[in-house]
């Protein structure tokens, strides 16, 4: 019978700058782990394609690794779609919450205003999608510590290695792969760009479907009310 008792809602603390900059630093992050998680998958596709022939690369090996990259940005490009769809809902529903503060107005729900959309939001995920590449293309820059950044990035980032690893492979034919030739590892974090750009676009695409969706709602709905007038 315990068990049928309400729950009590945990109040939150109140919303101040700093509180609201992390809260929104940590809806961000989170949105990132999936889009990171199928740049990894599809990573892990072109590292076990590369392992036919570990000694060459071939033209295979990198239409399959360029098709495997596209296929992740691909799925971060919908799953950020869909997040900036949601924003925007979030986003009219803190409209309507401050309107009914104006008039005293006690809203209820739970609205997280980190949560509303904003045109900058969908760039910020896509750059903790690509945060290991920095930290790890830190690692890759540096002489003394080259190897084991490659090898970390080969295994979390290879979308973001590959590309490097392919232009070696064909500039500095036949050199050992751990030769530290002049193209180094830390170029990976250029790479940062990709998942930025397709997060930032994606999501403002999203949102601006959705928003779209509301007018076309709200257009209907007048001109249903309009004829119900005339038929009065």
């Amino acid at each position: 019978m315990l068990n049928d008792l309400p729950k009590k809602e945990k109040k939150r603390k109140p919303l101040t700058g700093w509180r609201y900059f992390w809260r929104i630093q940590g809806e961000c992050a989170l949105r990132a782990i999936t889009p990171f998680m199928m740049y990894l998958f599809m990573s892990l596709i072109a590292l076990a394609c590369q392992a036919i022939s570990p000694e060459t690369t071939e033209w295979y090996e990198i239409v399959i690794g360029v098709l495997c990259i596209l296929f992740g940005a691909f799925f971060n490009a919908h799953l950020l779609l869909e997040r900036g769809k949601i924003h925007y809902d979030a986003y009219l529903t803190g409209r309507i919450h401050e309107k009914n503060k104006l008039f005293g107005i006690e809203s209820g729900g739970d609205h997280r205003p980190e949560k509303e959309f904003r045109p900058w939001k969908g760039f910020l995920i896509g750059f903790y999608v690509g945060v290991p590449v920095l930290l790890l293309g830190l690692f890759a820059a540096i002489p003394a510590t080259w190897k084991g950044g490659e090898t970390a990035l080969v295994m979390f980032a290879g979308w973001a290695i590959f590309p490097v690893q392919w232009v070696r492979s064909l500039r500095y034919p036949g050199v050992n792969e751990w030769a530290y030739p002049p193209i180094s590892g830390g170029y990976s974090m250029l790479m940062i760009v990709l998942p930025v750009v397709v997060s930032g676009v994606a999501y403002l695409i999203g949102a601006n479907i959705r928003r779209r969706n509301k007018e076309q709602e709200a257009e209907r709905a007048a001109r249903v009310a309009e004829a119900g007038r005339k038929k009065k």
